[in-house]
Parts: C-alpha cells; structure tokens; sequence
C-alpha cells in the first residue's frame, strides 16, 4: 500500500489516496467530520436495509416458495407439450389441475386435520393415563426400574392441556391473527405460483436480456439446466412424500387411529426432506402408535421400514431419475444447515439450491478451469 500527497493550491489542504482501495475512495483528513457523517450514514443504511429485509421475511418466504412450486409444476407442463399439446393450453391445464387441487385440500382436508389435531391433543391425557394402567407398561417399569417414567407422564399430560397450549401461543387473540395470517399466506402462495406458472418463459428470458450479448447463450443454457433440475427435485419430493403420507393413512386407518389424517399430513410435511424425513417420521409415528398399543407401534415399525428400504432403493430412484445427481453427504448437511438457519421451510429450500449450486460449478466453474492449461504470464 502506497501513499500519495497533493497540494490543490491555496488551500493547502492535503488529500491522501491510499492506491490499495478503489481510485474514487479518498481519506480526507481536513474534514474529518463530513469522513465520519459519510461513513455513519452509509452503516445506518445498511443497517435500515436490514432491518426492511428482516420485517419481510415472511413475505420474501411466501414469493420464494411460490416459485419453488411453480417450478415443481413445470415438468407436468412440458410432459404436456410432449404429448403435442400447445404451450398455452398446457400451462392452463397445469394451473385448473392445481387450482381443484387446492381447493380440494381446503375443502376436505383442512376441516378433518383441524378437528383431529383437536381430538388427538383431548386424547393425550387419557392415552397417558390408560399406558399407565396397562400390564405391559406395570411390567416395563418393573423390569427397567424407572421410577421418574409416571413424573414425566405426568409433565407431559400437564403440558398438552388445551389452557396450556393456549397461553404458550399467546391466547385466542394471537390464535386467531395466526390463523387469519396464515391463511392470507396461503392464498398469497397459491396466486404468486400461478403467475410464475404462466410468466415462466417470460422470466427466463427478461433475466436473461440482462446479460452481456456474448455471454447470453451460456448463460441461457445454466439456467435452464437450473429450472429442469429444481423442477425435477421439488417434483419428485412432493410426489414421494403424497406416496409416503398415503401410506401412513392406510396403516394408521388399519390400526383403527381416529387420528390418522392428521399423522398423514405430518408425515406428508417431514417426508418432503430428502434421506433424513422418512426416518425421522419412522420415530414420530412409532410414538405416536405406542399411544394406542403396542402391538399397534410394532406393526407400524415393521410396516414403515420396509417401506423406507424400498423408498431409498425402488421408488426414489424412478421419481428422481438421473437429473438429481446430488451427493447423499451433500444432501443431509444442506437439510442440516437449512433447518438450522430457517427450520422446515429452509430444509426443504437446501436441496433445490444445493442442486443449482452445483451445476453452475459442473458447467461454468470446472469448464474454466479445464480451459486454462497454461499458468498467468
């Protein structure tokens, strides 16, 4: 790093340029103030910018994930196109099939979950209470010798109680402005992921107009090599996850569970994260089956792994085909590190952008490292 002085005439102020920061950056030490006042507001605006980005998260959320969606529908709309359908009328098809869809799911669905979650957190006590009272449970204890088993039953049953979970939420009120904001945001989801359904195409193109003519081509080619891939992921996951939540619905029914929709939704919502959610469902359904037997949590274990090694070995492999290459180490730290930052929602964000990450270094970064064979002068 170099120094440079300057006189600027008569008054003898000295401007020192260090050569080491960009040429329009000068440190001007007679006005130290109008230095600092630059300085300070130029952190209190990315400071305000921050803070902007951080009030809306939740809106950011819901245009991310409508765009996700949309991609996830695109590989149904060129299936469309080739089968000889036109652009249009393929893109229309996918957004009436996804509109009944929605409303289907509103309309029997949403009503059932509700008032099974109701059901299911008024059963927790008295499903404690029977566990208690059974033999094999009498027996359990006996044998293993826990004693703080019935003090811990007995905190759980106080903490699922419909007062406590209401004052954990923040009472009716903020129960209610939940709900009303959640369901805005639903609709919000479902507009925005019509819109990019049908303006696809035309987002590709204006972001591509954006690039130097030399190095659109290229650029075009990544970036839909990009969509095709978070397509075929988000697809393929939601399509294995409806598999695996029917599943569950079926085996739950079988086990005579009045609950059994809503463990289908749960497992429909953990399943959608790659290698790591069928596992961790294989846990939560085996408790939530031990609440009605043990013979119920054993049938349920054995059903639901062997469906898990056919799921990893037969079906993922079909509905995924060979466009997600990602490396399985890659995929459970991306989910890791996703719902670390951002829960659920960033799980299931990690793969789709661990996908494009690594193609742009498949077809931009490793091409220009082959390309240069000979050393920098």
């Amino acid at each position: 790093m170099s120094i440079h002085s300057s006189e600027p005439g008569r008054s003898g102020r000295r401007t020192i340029a260090l050569t080491s920061f960009p040429k329009s950056l000068s440190v001007v030490p007679g006005q130290p103030f109008a230095t600092g006042f630059v300085m300070a507001a130029g952190a209190l605006l990315a400071l305000g910018l921050a803070i902007v980005v951080i009030s809306m998260s939740s809106v950011l959320m819901s245009i991310t994930l409508a765009l996700f969606l949309a991609l996830g529908l695109t590989p149904a709309v060129n299936a469309l196109k080739g089968r000889g359908m036109p652009h249009g009328w393929s893109v229309l098809t996918v957004i009436v099939v996804f509109v009944l869809l929605m409303a289907g799911v509103i309309a029997l669905v949403v009503p059932a979950i509700i008032s099974q979650f109701t059901a299911f957190i008024a059963s927790i006590p008295q499903a404690i209470d029977d566990m208690q009272s059974s033999s094999w449970y009498a027996e359990l204890s006996e044998t293993l010798g826990f004693s703080a088993s019935e003090q811990i039953l007995a905190a759980i049953e106080t903490y699922f109680t419909a007062q406590n979970l209401l004052a954990l939420s923040g009472g009716v009120l903020q129960v209610g402005f939940g709900i009303v904001n959640g369901i805005s945001s639903a609709f919000l989801v479902i507009v925005l992921t019509l819109y990019f359904v049908s303006t696809l195409d035309a987002m590709k193109l204006a972001v591509a107009r954006l690039i130097p003519a030399y190095r659109r081509e290229g650029f075009s080619t990544t970036l839909n090599a990009i969509v095709f891939t978070v397509g075929r992921v988000v697809a393929g996951a939601v399509t294995l996850s409806a598999i695996n939540a029917s599943l569950v619905l079926v085996i739950f029914l079988i086990l005579g569970s009045k609950v059994a929709i809503l463990f289908a939704l749960v497992a429909f919502l953990i399943t959608l994260i790659p290698m790591i959610g069928s596992v961790l469902f294989l846990c939560i359904g085996t408790v939530g089956a031990l609440l009605m037997s043990p013979t119920a949590a054993v049938i349920f274990l054995i059903v639901y792994f062997i469906y898990v090694q056919l799921e990893a070995y037969q079906v993922t492999p079909r509905i995924m085909g060979k466009a997600v290459n990602v490396p399985g180490v890659l995929i459970i730290i991306a989910a890791m590190t996703g719902a670390a930052l951002m829960g659920l929602f960033g799980a299931l964000l990690a793969i789709p952008i661990t996908a494009s990450i690594l193609i742009i270094v498949r077809e931009v970064v490793i091409p220009k490292r082959d390309a240069q064979i000979e050393p920098p002068a």
